[in-house]
């Protein structure tokens, strides 16, 4: 990281990451009905999720999107998860991943590329 507020970013990302990842479970544990299936939704769930991100969007995917789709599917699922956190009775958590995965998105299209060379 070339600046504090990319430092910052990324961290506050990470951040976002983890908490649309632990989302998608508990989305899946609500929908399943708790208990023993629940928890089977939520661990098959939250490693589909892992494996897609880690396929498609991470910073180190080999076959990474490129950025315009890679924002969109990220702001996608930030309001999929945000929503569907929010309709099984996690307003908060739904609220966080709502409005600070889009403000990651915004924040990565209004700052300019690490390593891009100038237009």
């Amino acid at each position: 990281m070339s600046t504090p507020s990319l430092f910052a970013l990324a961290v506050v990302a990470f951040v976002v990451e983890l908490a649309l990842f632990c989302g998608v479970g508990a989305i899946a544990y609500e929908l399943a009905g708790g208990g023993l299936t629940g928890w089977l939704a939520a661990a098959v769930a939250t490693v589909v999720i892992l494996v897609l991100w880690g396929l498609l969007v991470a910073p180190k995917a080999r076959r990474r999107l490129a950025t315009g789709p890679r924002l969109v599917v990220t702001a996608a699922l930030c309001v999929g998860t945000a929503a569907g956190l929010v309709a099984t009775g996690h307003p908060w958590w739904g609220g966080f991943v709502g409005v600070a995965g889009i403000a990651v998105v915004v924040a990565q299209v209004a700052l300019p590329q690490v390593g891009a060379e100038p237009s």
